[in-house]
């Protein structure tokens, strides 16, 4: 192997495959890249076994040739290497030598045949759709996901399909649905070239990479396709697969609110700076508030003993009866980081221990419900 590359390339190939490896794995070979050129592309690739990337760039390749060298080693050199033109050789005895300008390193690899097989970058995709529209309602639901490794199938974004209808009649969208027990984030889309039949959850680390390559992709299109327990996302840049977590998602219908409640609607910008200042003044790990709702004035406070109390009010949509509820500040503010800060939110109540829907003003496809606490 032999061949130059712009830093500017191959550093962008590294940022999306680096991440991925494993550092405290029990097979040493998935701590390395495997780096693969021909005809006039360098390909790396990276798995955990569980998330594969197979990055490919523009690149000259004057002698075709393939090796793998330790993710974290190559990453480092090549980022303090001089900006310009790298050349890689694979020289005697499996060493990769780096050279840009007067910089020159030797790293030692490993015989690519000693890497094991790709997991699932052979499924195909069967499906189209906007990376920007993807990448939206990824960010929309992530933040929902458990974190509780023992309640696995909370563990990701549960990613379906529904239709309506029948015939040139029926349309159909994607949903994407995350929650952690304590609250949930929903968005639908409709999606016209879009197919597969059952739900799909989506580990939280590979969406984290997804999210990577689809800012990249920018206002492209992407294949996207679910088969044999992976779903497998392909652009111009990269194809990146997934080990889908076998598990079943919950019925989140259940915990849907069946009665229209109270509509209260705020500027997003103000609420968000209220709740940081709040949250200041509560050193519990659920990070309580109180909200106050009066007519059209909201009064956001929280108190602990160890550190104060603080109280601010504001300016509303709100004609219901006075209502107070406690909420986690963390789970308003996840949602409220999702919005356009120049939007309105809408909060629509359900009494002092019902589940809170939120909404961004106008737009009934994306919400996020979050159950209220107690208040000492």
């Amino acid at each position: 192997m032999n061949i130059v590359i712009s830093k500017a390339e191959l550093s962008k190939a590294l940022s999306l495959t680096q991440s991925i490896v494993d550092r405290k794995t029990t097979m040493p070979i998935l701590m390395n890249l495997l780096l693969s050129a021909t005809e006039g592309k360098l390909k790396i690739a990276a798995t955990d076994l569980e998330i594969t990337a197979h990055v490919s760039v523009d690149a000259a390749v004057k002698t075709s040739g393939s090796t793998t060298v330790n993710a974290k080693i190559l990453g480092d050199v090549v980022r303090e290497l001089p900006d310009g033109d790298v050349t890689l050789k694979l020289g005697a005895s499996e060493r990769l030598e780096i050279s840009a300008m007067s910089s020159q390193f030797r790293v030692i690899g490993v015989s690519a045949d000693e890497f094991p097989s790709l997991p699932g970058l052979a499924v195909e995709t069967t499906s189209k759709l906007p990376a920007r529209e993807l990448l939206d309602m990824i960010s929309k639901t992530i933040y929902a996901v458990s974190h509780d490794e023992t309640r696995f199938n909370l563990n990701g974004v549960c990613f379906e399909m529904h239709r309506e209808g029948k015939g040139k009649s029926s349309t159909q969208e994607l949903r994407l649905v995350a929650t952690d027990g304590h609250r949930l984030a929903y968005i639908s889309r409709p999606i016209a070239e879009l197919d597969f039949e059952d739900g799909a959850i989506v580990p939280t680390k590979g969406l984290q990479e997804l999210k990577k390559v689809l800012e990249l992709e920018g206002d492209g299109e992407i294949g996207l396709g679910v088969s044999d327990g992976f779903v497998v996302v392909e652009t111009s840049l990269a194809k990146l697969s997934m080990r889908l977590i076998d598990g079943e998602f919950p019925d989140y219908n259940q915990v849907l609110p069946k009665k229209k409640g109270t509509i209260a609607e705020v500027s997003c910008a103000p609420l968000t700076q209220a709740l940081r200042r709040a949250a200041l003044m509560v050193t519990d790990k659920g990070k309580g508030v109180r909200l106050d709702f009066n007519k059209n004035l909201l009064r956001v406070s929280s108190s602990s003993p160890e550190l104060g109390e603080s109280s601010e009010e504001m300016e509303i949509q709100y004609t219901g009866s006075d209502l107070t509820i406690g909420f986690n500040a963390r789970y308003l503010l996840d949602f409220a980081s999702s919005v356009e800060e120049e939007r309105n939110v809408s909060l629509e109540l359900s009494g002092e221990l019902g589940p809170a829907r939120l909404r961004i003003a106008g737009d009934e496809s994306y919400f996020g419900i979050v159950m209220p606490m107690r208040l000492a």
